[in-house]
Formats: C-alpha cells, sequence, structure tokens
C-alpha cells in the first residue's frame, strides 16, 4: 500500500503555530521563507488536517506552546523557538526529502 504522501507527489507538512503572546520572531513570515524555498517539493498545511506526513512547531518563544493540546498521531516534528532555528528547519525538511521514506 503506498503512503498518502506518495500518492499525492508531494510531503504534507502540517504547520501549528503558537498563541503569539510574545513573539522573539517573525514565526509566519518565517514559514513564508521556507515555502518560498520549497514549494514545489512540499505541501505546507494547517496542523490540524489528516495524513500529515511532519508537523512543524512554530513557537514564538523558548517556551515552546504550540506543543500543548496537540492532537496529532506520531508523526516527527519540529520545533522551531527563535530566528536562528531557520537554517536547522531547512536543514531537517532536506534530510526528510533526501530520505524520502519517514516511516
Amino acid at each position: 500500500m503506498e503512503s498518502h504522501r506518495l500518492m499525492k507527489g508531494r510531503m504534507r507538512i502540517g504547520v501549528k503555530y503558537c498563541g503569539g503572546c510574545n513573539p522573539n520572531y517573525e514565526r509566519v513570515e518565517m514559514i513564508q521563507r521556507v515555502r518560498s524555498q520549497f514549494e514545489n517539493r512540499f505541501h505546507f498545511i494547517r496542523h490540524d488536517q489528516k495524513d500529515l506526513d511532519v508537523l512543524v512547531l512554530m513557537n514564538g518563544c523558548s517556551r515552546a506552546c504550540a506543543a500543548q493540546n496537540l492532537n496529532q498521531a506520531e508523526v516527527p516534528r519540529y520545533s522551531v523557538t527563535e530566528e536562528n532555528d531557520f537554517e536547522n528547519l531547512m536543514d531537517w525538511l532536506i534530510v526528510l526529502e533526501e530520505k524520502g521514506e519517514l516511516y
């Protein structure tokens, strides 16, 4: 049986933002930069959609509250807490893409 990702052609990346009470960087702008780099390779969607391949948690600060109240099955996750996480997030997504299969 083919995975959902293979049937659709692009990996489905769920994005969850924290409440934004104390952001130290522009969370939405960072995801826009990531999307522009991967626009034809990944499909970025809301975190509460079905059949996610991975989940990116966009936290505005080190409290990392975006991880609270997640109702997703166990999928690989990457948690961003500051602007300096941009390059690491990009590297993580590149590795996921190169690896092909996640499970």
